[in-house]
């Protein structure tokens, strides 16, 4: 069944399957559209949304709004990477990683790393170069290293295998 309303342009196929209204435009279809062809939106001079039929890419000019989003391959993204106002960031000019702003950051270029809060480790942890320290230095209070004078406190014993230089006296 095809019928056309010559007044205002409408056109509907098969009882309102599909149908065309004629002063506003718009197209419904109450079943599956299958388009064999490329699908593109927008003006002729500059399509901001298409999709391209043998290859499915999609292109889209504006801001993609969407809900969950599940992506099951690579995301490649060539600018910066912002999640809610830069709570979580990478910078895609060197690709520093900032989290909360400045709260834990990597540098990109050199992989030096920054944390604001306190770095809790319930593991081993493995240092391959020189542990420096700003502040006193604590070990379970039975090893201190004070660092404004570099006094230090040994709560057991301490045991010396090679030689020993002392500035001063010795106490005992």
């Amino acid at each position: 069944k095809f019928v056309v309303t010559a007044s205002d342009g409408s056109l509907a196929i098969a009882t309102d399957k599909f149908t065309v209204a004629g002063g506003s435009g718009d197209t419904v279809s109450k079943g599956t559209l299958i388009v064999e062809g490329d699908v593109k939106f927008g003006p002729s001079n500059g399509r901001t949304f298409t999709v391209a039929a043998l290859s499915g890419n999609t292109a889209i000019s504006g801001t993609l709004s969407a809900g969950a989003t599940t992506v099951s391959s690579t995301l490649g993204v060539t600018g910066d990477v912002t999640v809610n106002t830069d709570k979580f960031k990478v910078t895609a000019s060197d690709g520093s990683l900032a989290i909360a702003t400045n709260k834990f950051t990597v540098a990109g270029g050199s992989g030096n790393t920054v944390i604001a809060g306190t770095l809790g480790v319930t593991g081993a942890a493995t240092l391959s170069s020189t542990l420096a320290v700003t502040d006193d230095f604590n070990v379970n209070s039975k090893f201190t290293v004070t660092a404004a004078s570099g006094d230090t406190s040994v709560a057991g014993a301490l045991g010396v295998t090679g030689i020993s230089t002392f500035a001063a006296e010795v106490k005992l």
